[in-house]
């Protein structure tokens, strides 16, 4: 389902919107990102060159092999709606495609609990030891500042670009839109929010009343007090883990091969790391004129490909035009499928779906990538300082 809003293109007037039906024929449908996943689970050194950042702060973990998790997430986007805007003076408009996900508590629940006991099972064979939550949530420190339990699957609209967007735009990932000033975005999307029943979903208010502490504590860089204070007492650091899930994926021309925008879709399954966040024991955030986020600790976020700004020939001649900002883990086996029969309305959103026999293994295949990734910079310390 794809509308054109004052487009150049030839328009048939339906509801409002301009529409035109056959626009993407002459586009091929998006790919899944090119990633051997075998030679990635032998060696995965080339694959964080060119998909993970990693930010040693001071002495790193500082030898803390005891942690908490404190926080583990996984946001599956329900907005999956693909926009393409151009301002081409021979190709002006807008392209909007409708989809969003169809709701699986049970499939989404399942997939965070084993996604959760895989990246425990993980740190243990390492040599980590991992305390119990529980035990960091009767500390004093903890408790004080707490206003309730949330329940997994909590949704909550986040400031996210529309996934089609062009080079460079999905390299921010949702916040409450209290914050979105701060991360140059005021778009919205909806999500729902998994954690595994190790790790509750808990509600904080944070001292300078930016935001929830649900939707900011596995952000890179983010330092939870009260975690990294309640952890101290028993020996412990901290640990933060997010993920992100969106089924669909988008294709796009901005006026290069005819005068009028085109897009493709398919759904597969595409995750990235949000952040990783690990604070040895007692990790402070450091008094500096250079805004350094924490003064001991191990941060791993997605790198972006970096490529130009701005918008027109020369910038989508040097990115290529067509990429995402970073990239995903994708999947493209059958494992998601869209519901086309979804309302009776031409301009209805369309549903994403996961197939449930399929699903929760490609899903592995796809967030296992970031584990060994993970994993591998634990292993290897001295070469990613």
């Amino acid at each position: 389902m794809q509308i054109h809003l004052f487009s150049k293109a030839v328009p048939v007037m339906l509801a409002g919107f301009i529409l035109t039906g056959c626009a993407s024929k002459n586009l091929p449908p998006p790919m899944p990102e090119a990633i051997n996943f075998e030679q990635l689970a032998k060696d995965p050194s080339a694959d964080i060159k060119n998909s993970l950042k990693v930010d040693f702060y001071g002495d790193g973990l500082k030898g803390t092999k005891k942690f908490v998790i404190g926080a583990f997430q996984v946001r599956f986007r329900e907005t999956l709606t693909g926009k393409l805007d151009s301002k081409d003076k021979n190709c002006r408009g807008t392209l909007v495609s409708l989809f969003s996900l169809q709701d699986n508590q049970t499939l989404f629940q399942s997939v965070t609990e084993e996604l959760y006991k895989k990246f425990v099972a993980d740190m243990k064979q390492r040599g980590f030891q991992i305390v119990n939550f529980a035990e960091m949530q009767k500390q004093s420190d903890f408790s004080t500042a707490l206003k309730g339990q949330l329940n997994s699957g909590k949704y909550a609209e986040l400031t996210a670009p529309a996934i089609s967007n062009p080079y460079g735009a999905d390299s921010v990932m949702g916040h409450l839109p209290g914050i979105a000033s701060a991360i140059g975005s005021q778009e919205t999307a909806g999500y729902s929010i998994y954690v595994p029943d190790a790790v509750p979903l808990f509600e904080y208010s944070l001292p300078r009343g930016m935001a929830d502490d649900f939707d900011v504590v596995v952000l890179p860089g983010n330092l939870p007090a009260h975690r990294i204070d309640a952890a101290a007492k028993l020996g412990a650091g901290v640990i933060t883990v997010g993920f992100e899930v969106e089924l669909m994926k988008f294709n796009y021309d901005a006026c290069t091969i005819k005068t009028e925008l085109l897009m493709t879709q398919a759904p597969m399954v595409r995750t990235r790391l949000t952040a990783f966040n690990a604070f040895p024991v007692g990790a402070k955030i450091p008094f500096t004129l250079w805004g350094r986020p924490v003064d001991n600790g191990i941060i791993m976020t997605p790198k972006s490909r970096g490529g130009p700004k701005g918008s027109g020939f020369i910038s989508d001649l040097m990115s290529g035009g067509k990429e995402y900002g970073t990239r995903w883990s994708e999947v493209d086996d059958g494992a998601v499928t869209i519901n086309y029969s979804k309302g009776s309305d031409a301009l209805d959103e369309k549903e994403v779906v996961p197939v449930a026999a399929k699903f929760p293994t490609a899903f592995k295949k796809s967030t296992d990538a970031h584990l060994q990734m993970i994993m591998h910079v634990l292993d290897h310390e001295a070469a990613y300082k």
